[in-house]
């Protein structure tokens, strides 16, 4: 069973975190999303696209958390998918939280600068749920 969206953390102040994409070049979407694939949160370029990607981030964080376990890694903490058109992050917000961040960008994305914001926007997720 899934934990459920914590109280303390409303839709718009989790919007307002991710507005923080609009200054990195390339990103496209960045949809925070519960480990049931449910959009909680998201800044896109479009709106259609985030439901699917929080459904399919979902899935996405779930292998890297079985592969890490696996593995004997440890705790999951991201996941990154680069291709030709552009790169896809999945980051776990905080310890313990059954939330993650998925973030697409273009190729005109530098990739450093994407996981940089996206672990910022994650660590202020976190802080939000648990201060």
């Amino acid at each position: 069973m899934s934990k459920a969206r914590p109280a303390k953390l409303s839709r718009e102040l989790a919007r307002k975190v991710l507005e923080s994409f609009r200054e990195v070049a390339g990103a496209q979407c960045a949809v925070l999303f519960s480990s049931d694939g449910f959009e909680i949160a998201s800044y896109a370029t479009d709106a259609n696209a985030s439901a699917r990607f929080a459904a399919i981030g979902s899935s996405l964080a779930a292998l890297g958390t079985a592969l890490s376990t696996e593995a004997g890694l440890g705790e999951f903490g991201r996941v990154t998918i680069e291709s030709e058109g552009g790169a896809v992050t999945i980051m776990r917000v905080g310890s313990g939280q059954s939330m993650s961040l998925a973030v697409v960008a273009n190729r005109n994305a530098v990739l450093g600068q994407l996981l940089w914001t996206t672990q910022r926007c994650c660590q202020a997720l976190a802080k939000l749920l648990d201060p």
